[in-house]
């Protein structure tokens, strides 16, 4: 009887047959997981490397003043960036700052954090901002203008695996940003 169960158990411990099927079920999980992630990083990257050019293409017309002539607001230039998305996100999660400097000069705390936005360092919410959501002041020439698009990104794998999400929900505030003094245009008799 025993010499029986030491045969058998050596007959088994010997059998190589599944083993691989037994492997992959035990790693699957993490590896589809690192996998996964790994798409939807790329998808982050590709989405916040088209909202900077979008970002930068708007805001080429505002400093030859393009978009001046045009009279163009808030809404128009909220467009013009998504226009410039190609349908890659959706324009109900995009908002745009394009504020001007008083003083004529780059100075630190042109646009404030938007609102829900989480402190890195403190874990918590920044105050509520000055900057209203979709800002647009008009510009003239030779004016220093700070332009800013936020997408709020929905991640479809939870926060909890990736690490990538920076706002409750699961969601990802990809920014673009772009600083510049417009250059001398006449005047577009816009009101300001």
């Amino acid at each position: 009887m025993l010499r029986n169960i030491r045969r058998n158990f050596t007959k088994y411990k010997s059998n190589r047959e599944g083993a691989t099927a037994i492997e992959f079920a035990i790693l699957a999980i993490p590896f589809m997981t690192i996998l996964f992630s790994i798409i939807e990083l790329a998808i982050v990257f590709f989405i916040s490397s088209t909202l900077t050019h979008a970002m930068n293409e708007a805001a080429r017309d505002v400093r030859t003043g393009e978009f001046q002539a045009k009279c163009g607001g808030a809404e128009q230039f909220k467009k013009a960036v998504c226009n410039n998305m190609a349908t890659l996100g959706d324009c109900a999660n995009l908002r745009i700052d394009v504020v001007t400097s008083d003083t004529g000069r780059f100075v630190p705390g042109l646009l404030e954090p938007t609102p829900g936005m989480i402190d890195p360092d403190t874990g918590k919410p920044y105050p509520t901002p000055q900057v209203n959501p979709d800002v647009y002041d008009q510009s003239g020439a030779r004016d220093v203008v700070v332009a800013r698009a936020q997408y709020y990104h929905q991640l479809s794998l939870p926060g909890k695996w990736t690490r990538l999400s920076n706002q409750p929900s699961n969601k990802r505030v990809l920014t673009a940003a772009t600083a510049f003094r417009n250059e001398p245009f006449p005047d577009t008799g816009c009101a300001s």
